[in-house]
């Protein structure tokens, strides 16, 4: 349970470093699959976007960090950047369907290690349903780290919810903006 500052700092700081990876992984993969034909701008643009956001986010209080109306822009963003990264690149149908068979097992699994063995698992099966030649190898494997990623930062943010874990954290930060209201 989250009861002190530290321990809000220390989850915050998960929070931000787990979301990098998923920024760098995403933008990774995007980049891999990128056509020839099309330009990189946009992707480039979309991931610096999302690194700058991560910094704007450091400097969030940590007890506030974690309301609803700090994660849940978080949340959609991040659904919606990947998902304009995975259009970007022409992804196929079962990309996107891998993506958000990710994001509900991530809303439903209660076991954090379960998700991320799951998210590596489903990883692999994009991998080796993806019709890939030989030159398309190393941009089917990077799916493997992204549906990672994507499984532990939805986890990460989602199972406390659900655990009631937060609920500590909540009733701190609503007790310390009343007292700065009052004062």
């Amino acid at each position: 349970m989250i009861q002190r500052e530290s321990d809000a700092i220390l989850r915050k700081q998960r929070f931000l470093l787990i979301r990098y990876v998923l920024i760098l992984a995403t933008g990774a993969l995007a980049f891999l699959e990128l056509g020839k034909d099309a330009s990189p701008l946009p992707l480039a643009v979309l991931i610096l976007v999302a690194l700058a956001s991560n910094m704007v986010l450091s400097s969030a209080p940590p007890f506030s960090f974690f309301d609803a109306r700090t994660q849940a822009p978080v949340l959609v963003g991040d659904t919606v950047m990947i998902s304009f990264a995975l259009l970007f690149t022409r992804a196929s149908q079962e990309s996107f369907l891998f993506f958000f068979f990710v994001l509900i097992m991530a809303a439903k699994v209660e076991n954090f290690l379960l998700l991320g063995v799951g998210g590596a698992l489903i990883g692999v099966a994009s991998f080796l349903i993806a019709d890939a030649g030989p030159s398309m190898v190393s941009p089917s494997l990077m799916r493997i780290p992204f549906l990672f990623a994507t499984a532990i930062f939805f986890g990460y943010v989602v199972l406390p919810e659900r655990t009631g874990e937060m609920v500590p954290l909540v009733r701190q930060a609503s007790a310390a903006a009343r007292l700065r209201s009052a004062a």
